[in-house]
């Protein structure tokens, strides 16, 4: 272009970049991070930074106590742990609280007791290992822990009913746990206080039946008296109690006869036992329904003889406990007029004959069959008013010719009974 006034050629003016004033703040800006950068990873490498909830490891060089057969009681849970850490910052920025481990300093541990113990860092993560970092726990600085011998003792669960009430005419008879018995966990020192884990047992009202509660275990030295340990814990705190309440009544004696004729009348025994009553106890719906306790059976076709006393063993129904530990009574029998006779009975007859056999009675005469009863009754009967009876449903029935059980029957007099054991011969047929 040329200049109007004087015709000669304009000169061209080209703007240069630092001309722009909105270009410059940021050229400056970038300019201040290289030289940042520069003097940071070449000059100054120097920097520290808190790292946080660093997690504490008790068992790091713990061979410092369990050599000295010691055991930390109790682990304190530590939160908010803080550890300085110093070093190159383009290094340290990237750690974090995975990276260090915090330990206490066993070292100073001798001996069983409570001690307070410095707590120091270390780096766990190989990258920054051998990197020039230093590790400094700010917060808590330390810990303190009790060392003891820690063993473990097992006692049973002892419930104290002392606070309950049993109804009149009513006994608890027995008392259970679950469960049974109870492991403690914690220092030798602290066991040796216990003597009884107990189970206290309350109730306002009496008791008149079963009951099943949940009790809070207690530790009790050996004077009985409530122990608190500090360390010492139970690996079970509560156990179901059952409580087993009887009733309780005096019953007359009696004897359960068998091995006697069909509709044979035990009362015309006289007999008497050496006791007459037994207190016992039961459960409520059993023993309020009883009029007489059998406590003992009688096989009069194999037992009984004239002028004997017989030596029982109690044998109480199921259920059922002796309030008095009596264990045998004194059978005797009154024979005063009573008689004997011997007849050879011919009448012989099959009951309950199964369908698929055939059953022949080759014996003609059961002979020598013994009978007492009243004498009036005894002079009154023959051999005709005798039967003896084959009931196949009592035998195990094999074809052939079979020896078999049979019992005496004396339809025409109540009183009397057999007395010994007799058979007859029969064939057997299957159909």
């Amino acid at each position: 272009m040329q200049n109007k006034e004087t015709g000669a050629p304009r000169a061209t003016y080209r703007h240069a970049i630092w001309d722009n004033p909105f270009m410059l703040f940021p050229i400056a800006l970038l300019c201040a991070l290289v030289a940042w950068l520069i003097v940071t990873m070449y000059f100054d490498t120097g920097g520290s930074r808190t790292i946080y909830d660093a997690s504490v490891n008790f068992n790091y060089q713990s061979s410092a106590y369990t050599t000295l057969d010691l055991d930390i009681v109790d682990e304190p849970s530590i939160n908010n742990v803080r550890v300085r850490v110093g070093g190159n910052n383009t290094i340290i920025g990237n750690m974090h609280a995975e990276d260090i481990m915090v330990y206490p300093n066993y070292a100073a541990v001798s001996g069983p007791g409570e001690i307070t113990l410095g707590l120091e860092a270390r780096i766990v993560n190989n990258d920054y290992m051998n990197q020039g970092i230093e590790l400094t726990v700010e917060s808590p600085q330390s810990v303190t822990l009790v060392f003891d011998s820690v063993t473990t003792k097992t006692l049973p669960v002892t419930v104290d009913t002392g606070g309950i009430r049993v109804a009149d005419g009513f006994t608890l008879n027995r008392v259970t746990s679950v469960p049974s018995e109870v492991t403690l966990h914690g220092p030798a020192s602290e066991l040796e206080q216990v003597s009884a884990v107990v189970a206290p047992i309350q109730s306002d009202d009496s008791l008149a039946d079963n009951v099943t509660a949940t009790s809070v275990l207690e530790m009790h030295d050996a004077d009985g008296n409530l122990v608190e340990p500090r360390y010492t814990t139970m690996d079970i705190e509560t156990a179901d109690i059952s409580l087993q309440v009887y009733q309780v009544r005096e019953l007359p004696l009696a004897v359960d006869f068998i091995g006697t004729p069909n509709g044979f009348d035990p009362s015309s025994l006289h007999y008497s036992l050496s006791r007459e009553t037994l207190r016992v106890a039961g459960p409520a719906r059993i023993v309020s329904t009883l009029t007489e306790l059998a406590v003992t059976s009688f096989d009069l076709a194999q037992e009984f003889a004239l002028d004997r006393d017989y030596q029982r063993q109690v044998e109480l129904p199921a259920g059922i406990t002796s309030q008095e530990g009596l264990s045998s009574v004194t059978l005797s029998f009154d024979t005063t007029g009573m008689d004997s006779c011997v007849f050879h009975v011919s009448n012989i007859r099959l009951v309950n004959v199964p369908s698929d056999y055939d059953v022949e009675v080759l014996t003609n005469i059961v002979r020598d069959v013994r009978l007492f009863g009243p004498a009036a009754d005894i002079a009154r009967l023959s051999a005709d008013n005798v039967q003896i009876q084959i009931d196949c449903q009592s035998i195990t029935l094999t074809a052939g010719e079979q020896e078999v059980p049979v019992s005496v029957q004396i339809p025409a007099a109540k009183r009397v009974f057999a007395v010994g054991s007799y058979t007859a011969i029969c064939q057997v047929t299957e159909k």
